[in-house]
Formats: C-alpha cells, sequence, structure tokens
C-alpha cells in the first residue's frame, strides 16, 4: 500500500510539471493572534518519600534486618537502597510498593554516626545510625595513653548480646592486656599497657566472648577511634650507671631503651632494686626492637604468695637477663617500668649492664646429653651467647660451658618455644634424688623460657667445678614445643 501512494505522489508531481502554468501571485500574511498566558510551572508528578527506617540503629561487625517504608512509592523488585560506605546489602525483598526489607552487614570499620538511607532518588537524611557494640571510658571521659604507659578505663556493653564473664579478653591494638574483666553481662574493666612503640592516634577496642577451645566466639568493637595513643619519647640508659625513679601515681611508668650496636654479641641485665625500707612493688616488661605487643621479650616482678596472691616484702633485687645475637643491624630494647604497690612517691633504682659475650652456632652434629656439644669459656672478660633450634618434640640439646671454680653464672635464655633448661654439673641428671646433701647435689637450678618470656637464672654460690652443662628439651606443659632459641652464660662481677 505505501508503494501504491507514494506512486501516485510521484505521477502527480510529474503531470503539475507537464502542465506548465504560470505560477499566481503570494497571499497576503494573516493578523497575529491574541497574546497567550504566561507559562506555568508543572505541577509536581510525584509526591513519593521515605519514611520510617526500623530499627534505626545498628552496631559495628554484625547483620541487621532492616525495614524501610515509603509514603506514596512504587518498589518494584530489584529497588535496592543504600547506607553508605562500610554497609554491605545483603539480601532485599520488596514486600509491597511502600515497603522494602533490606537485610545488611555492617563492617568492623564502618563510620560511627548518622547514616542517609537511600532508595534511587529517594533520601532519608539520618534515617540509620552505626553505633558501636562498645562505649570506652576513660578518666574524663576519654580512654587515653602514652606509649609505654599503664590505662584503666570502663567497658559499657550496648549490644544485647552479653559479655561472658568466664571468657572475656580485651583486644585493643598494641595494648597489653594485664588483667581486663566483666563484671556483669553488659560491664567490664580494662586495665592494660600500651607497648613503647604502640601506633600513635586513634585504634579500636574490642572484647571477645571465647569458647570452649579458647577461639573467638562473639566481639564487641568500639568506634575505630575509641582509644587515643600518644607519642612518647624513651630515655636512653646510661649503662652501669644505676638512676633512682620516683612514681608520682599507680600508673605512673617509667620507659627506658638501650641500643646495642650490630656484630656484637653480648648479655644484657636489666636490673630493678627498692631497699628494706621501700614501699615500691615494681614490675618490668621488655620489649624487643619492633616495640610492639608481641615484641615483648620478658618481664619481672617479686615473688608472690601462692595462696595469698599477696607480693613477698622488700628488699627487692630483680632481673631481666637477655642474650643479644650478633646480627646485620642493631638490636634495641625498650624497658617499661612501673609500681604496683599504689603508694605515690614509691621508689626503686633501675640499671642496665651490658656484658661482651663470643659467639657459638649450634653443630650440626648429634649433642645430646651423651655426647654435649663445646661451646666455649666463660671468662670474667666475655660470655658466651648460643643460638640454636629444637627441631622435634623428642630432641634433647646438651651444651657444655668452661668456667672457673669460684664463678657465679648467669644464664639467660630466650625462645620460640615453650623450653625447660637445666643447668647441671652433669649432663645425664636432670633431677636431684630427695634429700641429697647440698654439696653433693648436681643440678644448678631450672628455666622455662617462652615467646614473649625470657628466663635467667642467677647463682648466689660459686659453681664449684670447671664444666657446667646446659641441657635443653621441650617442656611438657607447654604448648608450643619446638623452635628457635638463644641461651647465654656470663660469669657476674
Amino acid at each position: 500500500m505505501k508503494l501504491v501512494k507514494l506512486s501516485l505522489l510521484v505521477a502527480a508531481a510529474l503531470a503539475a510539471q507537464a502542465c506548465g502554468g504560470a505560477d499566481g501571485t503570494p497571499g497576503t500574511d494573516g493578523k497575529d493572534g491574541p497574546a497567550g498566558k504566561p507559562g506555568e510551572a508543572p505541577s509536581p508528578d510525584d509526591d513519593s518519600t521515605l519514611g520510617l527506617v526500623t530499627p534505626s540503629k545498628g552496631i559495628l561487625d554484625r547483620e541487621v534486618e532492616v525495614s524501610i517504608g515509603g509514603n506514596g512509592t512504587s518498589f518494584t523488585e530489584g529497588a535496592k537502597p543504600s547506607f553508605g560506605p562500610g554497609i554491605e546489602v545483603l539480601e532485599v525483598t520488596t514486600s509491597t510498593p511502600s515497603l522494602i526489607n533490606a537485610k545488611i552487614r555492617i563492617g568492623k570499620d564502618a563510620a560511627v554516626g548518622p547514616r542517609t538511607v537511600t532508595v534511587g532518588d529517594l533520601k532519608a537524611e539520618k534515617a540509620f545510625s552505626v553505633i558501636p557494640a562498645i562505649n570506652v571510658v576513660g578518666a574524663g571521659g576519654k580512654a587515653e595513653v602514652e606509649q609505654g604507659g599503664f590505662i584503666q578505663f570502663a567497658i559499657e556493653n550496648n549490644d544485647t548480646r552479653a559479655f561472658d564473664p568466664n571468657a572475656f579478653q580485651l583486644e585493643a591494638g598494641d595494648l597489653l592486656d594485664l588483667g581486663s574483666q566483666a563484671s556483669g553481662p553488659q560491664a567490664a574493666t580494662a586495665f592494660a599497657l600500651a607497648a613503647p612503640l604502640a601506633k600513635a592516634g586513634g585504634s579500636q577496642v574490642s572484647v571477645v566472648n571465647l569458647d570452649a577451645s579458647g577461639k573467638p566466639r562473639v566481639s564487641f568493637l568500639s568506634a575505630s577511634d575509641a582509644l587515643q595513643v600518644k607519642a612518647r619519647a624513651a630515655t636512653p640508659f646510661n649503662l652501669g650507671a644505676g638512676t633512682e625513679e620516683s612514681f608520682a601515681s599507680p600508673t605512673d611508668t617509667k620507659l627506658f631503651k638501650l641500643t646495642s650496636p650490630a656484630n656484637a654479641a653480648a648479655i644484657v641485665d636489666y636490673q630493678i632494686e627498692v631497699a628494706a625500707d621501700g614501699t615500691a612493688i615494681p614490675v618490668a616488661f621488655v620489649f624487643g626492637t619492633g616495640g610492639g605487643k608481641d615484641d615483648r621479650v620478658g618481664q619481672v616482678l617479686p615473688a608472690r604468695n601462692q595462696f595469698t596472691g599477696q607480693f613477698s616484702p622488700p628488699p627487692y633485687d630483680l632481673h631481666v637477663a637477655l642474650p643479644v645475637a650478633a646480627g646485620a643491624s642493631a638490636t634495641d630494647h625498650y624497658v617499661v617500668v612501673a609500681d604496683l604497690g599504689g603508694k605515690a612517691g614509691a621508689s626503686a633504682k633501675i640499671t642496665a649492664t651490658r656484658a661482651a659475650a663470643m659467639v657459638a652456632n649450634e653443630s650440626s652434629a648429634a649433642h645430646g646429653a651423651d655426647a654435649p656439644q663445646l661451646v666455649g669459656a666463660v671468662t670474667s672478660a666475655a660470655g658466651q651467647v648460643l643460638t640454636a633450634n629444637l627441631g622435634v618434640v623428642t630432641e634433647v640439646d646438651a651444651y657444655r660451658f668452661n668456667v672457673e671454680a669460684d664463678a657465679k653464672l648467669q644464664l639467660s635464655v630466650t625462645s620460640e618455644a615453650d623450653l625447660e633448661v637445666i643447668l647441671t654439673k652433669n649432663p645425664t641428671v636432670f633431677e636431684d634424688p630427695p634429700g641429697t646433701p647440698a654439696a653433693n647435689r648436681q643440678v644448678l637450678g631450672y628455666l622455662y623460657p617462652g615467646k614473649q618470656f625470657a628466663a635467667q637464672r642467677v647463682l648466689t654460690a660459686p659453681v664449684g667445678v670447671t664444666e657446667v652443662y646446659a641441657v635443653v628439651l621441650s617442656d611438657s606443659q607447654g604448648t608450643v614445643r619446638t623452635g628457635k632459641y638463644t641461651l647465654g652464660m656470663r660469669k657476674l662481677p
């Protein structure tokens, strides 16, 4: 049909051209019509808005189901709400043209505070808020601590899930938990030490309920900046020169630093003394080069009565001795000293010494109790530092040191594994029979080092022989049964 009409039009045009008549004169223009009325703004054709968001808040690191109601809306399948950064929309169901149900996941690092909820072009300002599972409340309301400092703060639970007082653990960046505990389902108290090189600025605090195996079961997170860490400069040690330090408050700490040069093995000893009439109950923590929570290599505090829990009275002469192996770079130690006595003005004397040492490496040949490896001589001029590895649980490593019979010795051990180290006069004797006279005893002492817990033993009397042995084996009570270790021995002045 279209082709027929087109052909007729073409034919008519050709016929008009064939007639050859003259054109007529143009007609006159018509008059303009009356002016029209001014234009009006178009009437809105969409009065739809977002209404109530229920619930109106959600907790960090949680999933929550949210209903979003609309007025005059026409929600269809596929309409997806947005809650802003840090909140993931997992599922969406359009129940009616005016109701959406969404399952959302609030991230651990989501910003705390009110959120604008959007569905397409529709917005509901400040309709949903992200809140932390816990509030952290320190002195004056703020939780602030210096690097290498103590801090105590309250923890308030905003979650419907309860704290478990019997399975409660604190995690707070580079804070070392020193006895935090839940007092009930909604409240807890934290007491912690900030590592010497804890990251300055705001950080997040979390507490965890643990299951029967010790694994996290439920975590409760604070706002990302709930804890504020302030930078602090450590005081360099002046080797051999003791300094008397006074503690102004129960949370006052002293922070020191000692750098041992590269390629120089040594045995370093940090000593804390309190006189018999002193009131301080000192505690010392030593951290390695990284200065973080996981870089702790040793600590010491006075002995406690195992029944009453009370500390033995002063005087105190406490030591953290550490062997330092030679390496390509310098070794830093950060030492934090505090007073647990709680009396303002209590003091303690703090001294660092460093003794030179020779370097030995573990032999590849078998060196059990029946064939100990000779390490070398321990003299007044130099000690010995040995680096080794306990490869299997059943392994027993034995080492022989040549000493002076009148020497008082100090043995120190750092280890990745939980070890038992026996200092003995006979490498095959690990325990003296009950009732053995002192003059006939072979065992000089035991040490139990582990990760973050160096061990040291000082003999208070001359060793009485010219050869002593250190026997290293896996601690049957430990959890990490194998790993590298460093053993140091020196003669005390």
